[in-house]
């Protein structure tokens, strides 16, 4: 048990001090069409539910000319399950560029997929 916390917390550390390249931005997981970021620093925790401010880099740009997406997502850590609250796309990497488009989704829970780039993120903010 001891061990788990220790790895942990070195975890933590080894993200935060990564976060300085990218003004808060520490990169948290990858798939073949995305690199996937957080900024610990906005990390709002109220009881079993969390916000956090997330981005995920496109590796090819959309035919809407999107390659990255900025957003305010928030998380159930007690049933394990997220909702998007907003979310800008944006026409350079790392939310730079010009903001293409500003969405307000409908905010309902979805369930989060094992082994996934969210599930990764879930783990973080829910420690």
């Amino acid at each position: 048990m001891r061990t788990s916390i220790i790895k942990k917390k070195l975890l933590l550390a080894l993200l935060l001090a990564t976060s300085s390249a990218w003004a808060g931005w520490v990169q948290v997981g990858q798939v073949d069409s995305s690199d996937f970021y957080i900024d610990p620093e906005t990390i709002r925790k109220d009881g079993n539910l969390v916000k956090v401010w997330q981005m995920s880099d496109l590796k090819k740009q959309t035919k809407e000319g999107v390659l990255s997406r900025r957003g305010r997502f928030e998380y159930d850590c007690k049933q394990e399950r997220f909702r998007t609250l907003s979310i800008t796309t944006h026409s350079e990497p790392m939310a730079g560029g010009e903001t293409l488009d500003s969405l307000t989704p409908n905010g309902n829970w979805l369930d989060i997929p094992p082994s996934s780039a969210v599930a990764a993120i879930l783990k973080i903010v829910c420690r």
